[in-house]
């Protein structure tokens, strides 16, 4: 198999505002005839009033939601996961300027007599909408953090145009889920206690797609090194499905063109009697559809280096897929706007 990559960033992050004291309230609200103001509006209607502000806010930034979940869905070669500080790039809006991207994922080929290439991939992102979507005062108005959650599965084949060169073709299916963290509260306290809190649990987003990718992989192993190269283009159509609120709803199409290469070579040191390698790679993309104007930045470069070790003779395994290698890399990113980010990652082979 190929690869499955796992990462933890590193970087401190501000606190932002905190929403317990909000979710209690809406929890323990008392009918809409005893919590009123001075103007007779309940405080479920200040609520709702809010959040649909929030709402509005979320298609006020091209892409929006949709546009954030189509980063999370393409797959990417250095998969991990990453936080960003976009300060530098949203024009002293206000809310908390980190942005949280995660993705994990692996993809492999059956065999060299059946190359069927299989990849799945997980991704995830936490982020402030006053900062990442929002603008005026009505998005500023909302407290609530983001999460999304997303997964694309993958199948292509390999074509072996000429020695260590692979054209390969694939074909994605994607789904992802919005919600924030009000919502996700108001589901829990649904499970707990069979309170459905309509207010709460009604705003989230579903979100289905298809598209697929066309790959030009190089690959040259040899004792004394390494090579691992490649080209990916990607697309996907999404839109929103199920019970998304009309709102929300919408379509999106993320596009990515992105080169991703690694170089080994052994450092002269063994561990379990097999050879320490030094590791180096990175990679270069740009953002074509949508996605772009959700994160904030056109293209994005990764470089970073570290070890890896062979666990082959250990035989770490079952249903005769074993670990073969391990991987510590860390990463540096940069991208336009001065957007800068780090992380580690965790890479197995099989």
């Amino acid at each position: 198999m190929r690869r499955s990559l796992w990462g933890w960033t590193l970087e401190l992050r501000r606190v932002g505002d905190s929403v317990p004291a909000i979710l209690l309230a809406l929890v323990l609200a008392a009918p809409p005839a005893a919590a009123q103001d001075s103007g007779g509006a309940t405080l479920g209607d200040r609520l709702q009033e809010r959040l649909d502000a929030f709402r509005q806010g979320l298609q006020s930034r091209r892409g929006g939601v949709l546009g954030l979940m189509g980063y999370n869905m393409i797959p990417d070669g250095s998969a991990n996961a990453i936080q960003l500080n976009r300060a530098s790039a949203s024009g002293g809006e206000q809310g908390d300027q980190t942005l949280t991207l995660s993705q994990f994922g692996f993809g492999f080929t059956v065999s060299e007599s059946f190359p069927l290439w299989l990849e799945i991939y997980a991704g995830y992102a936490r982020y402030d909408p006053r900062a990442v979507f929002g603008t005026g005062e009505a998005a500023r108005a909302s407290p609530l953090r983001w999460n999304n959650f997303a997964t694309t599965i993958g199948v292509g084949y390999d074509i072996k145009l000429v020695e260590n060169l692979w054209l390969r073709p694939i074909v994605n299916l994607a789904a992802g889920y919005a919600a924030g963290d009000a919502t996700l509260f108001g589901q829990f306290i649904n499970l707990r206690t069979d309170r459905d809190i309509a207010l709460l649990t009604d705003r989230h987003i579903n979100v289905a797609g298809i598209g697929g990718a066309l790959m030009l992989a190089y690959y040259d192993y040899r004792p004394e090194r390494d090579i691992d190269v490649e080209l990916r283009y990607t697309q996907l159509q999404l839109q929103t499905v199920g019970d998304t609120p009309e709102g929300v709803q919408g379509r999106s199409t993320p596009q990515t063109l992105g080169l991703w290469a690694r170089y080994r070579w052994p450092t002269g040191r063994e561990m379990f009697g097999r050879p320490i390698r030094w590791v180096l790679d990175g990679s270069a993309t740009g953002y074509l559809g949508d996605q772009r104007e959700a994160i904030g930045f056109d293209w994005a470069v990764k470089v970073g280096g570290g070890i890896e070790f062979d666990t082959g003779r250990l035989e770490f395994g079952a249903a005769g897929i074993n670990l073969q290698r391990v991987r510590l890399v860390a990463r540096y990113l940069f991208a336009d706007n001065n957007i800068t980010g780090y992380s580690i990652g965790l890479g197995m082979s099989f």
